[in-house]
């Protein structure tokens, strides 16, 4: 590929995800016309090879998870008014979505339970790298945001821990046990982090905010917290959200109120540019199925859409501020979405 294509690609792609983001008029989040460019790239003209992208899309995508500016979005007395609601719907909606795909894997696919398990398990949670971007370019409550924000974040954890538990579980192992202390270790290692960090950071970012390349000093803050939350045993993503949240709600001047807007500004289209090429490799790893597995395909998609929806109806009454009129957007963030 000569460099005419390598630069002339990435810029027609930039180009169209921020024409499409900006556009009123068609309604469309710009994550599915990414996706449905490397779809067009991928297995439709072969453009790429799937097999050469594993590796690259599996570092955008922690890039894409971090969850830093939706901390920095965040006030801590709505975070503490909203979460309890949204921590619910991680754990109902997971644990209903996870019992109907482990049945259709079992009776559709003749998957052992176990394998059945594991199998909505990895499908079973919601996805803060494609939540949070398209909640942003939906005009919904406030309230709304901030309970996929937390219901994504612990979401992810809530996944990550359970496939671990069910790959190690031996003999009689206690899988709820296990999933409570894992839960749990994660959440204290990972809050602790995010605020020695963000308090840390609150003290130094003065000294260094009007120095040049402060703002990469800050991006390269970030991404070590993500880092050190991974060290610890934590899952890095709660850690980055208690990070952004901590550092939004510590005292600051006028002055630095100006310098963490510029900083939001940097990390939103930081993040905007990375998100854009995690599911354009997405996409382009996308590939045909045989037709045997159409229907087994189809009856996962509905059992996650019915989990969806039960789980939203068990849990409304505990999102606060929130009509029953407006809880829309929560039914249609599917796992996996």
């Amino acid at each position: 590929m000569d460099m005419a294509h390598i630069f002339g690609v990435p810029a027609a792609l930039l180009i169209v995800a921020v024409a499409n983001r900006l556009s009123r008029w068609t309604r469309v989040p710009d994550i599915i016309v990414l996706l449905l460019i490397g779809v067009l790239l991928g297995p439709l003209l072969h453009v790429a090879e799937p097999s050469r992208l594993q590796d690259m899309t599996r570092i955008l995508g922690m890039l894409a998870l971090i969850l830093f500016e939706g901390g920095l979005d965040l006030r801590l007395n709505e975070a503490l008014r909203y979460s309890p609601g949204g921590l619910l719907l991680a754990l109902v909606s997971f644990g209903i979505t996870v019992g109907l795909i482990a049945a259709v894997g079992h009776g559709a696919l003749n998957m052992s339970w176990m394998d059945a398990a594991l199998l909505g398990s990895v499908l079973g949670s919601t996805s803060a790298a494609v939540v949070l971007p398209a909640v942003q370019q939906l005009d919904v409550p406030g309230p709304i945001k901030i309970v996929l924000t937390v219901e994504s974040s612990f979401g992810e954890i809530i996944a990550v821990l359970t496939v671990g538990t069910l790959i190690g579980l031996s003999g009689d192992a206690p899988l709820v046990e296990g999933l409570i202390t894992g839960f749990g270790h994660h959440v204290l290692i990972d809050v602790s982090l995010g605020v020695m960090a963000g308090v840390a950071w609150s003290r130094i970012w003065p000294l260094v905010a009007d120095q040049h390349f402060s703002v990469a000093l800050n991006l390269g803050t970030v991404l070590g917290v993500f880092a050190v939350g991974r060290l610890a045993g934590g899952s890095g993503l709660l850690a980055e959200l208690v990070f952004g949240l901590t550092l939004a709600n510590m005292p600051r001047t006028s002055e630095m109120a100006r310098q963490g807007e510029r900083m939001l500004a940097f990390h939103s289209e930081l993040t905007f540019l990375v998100r854009s090429f995690f599911f354009l490799l997405l996409g382009m790893m996308a590939e045909l199925v045989d037709r045997a597995y159409a229907i087994p395909i189809v009856a996962i998609l509905v059992a996650i859409v019915v989990s969806r929806w039960l789980a939203v109806r068990c849990t409304s009454w505990a999102v606060r501020d929130v009509s029953k009129d407006h809880i829309a957007p929560l039914t249609l963030s599917f796992p996996v979405v």
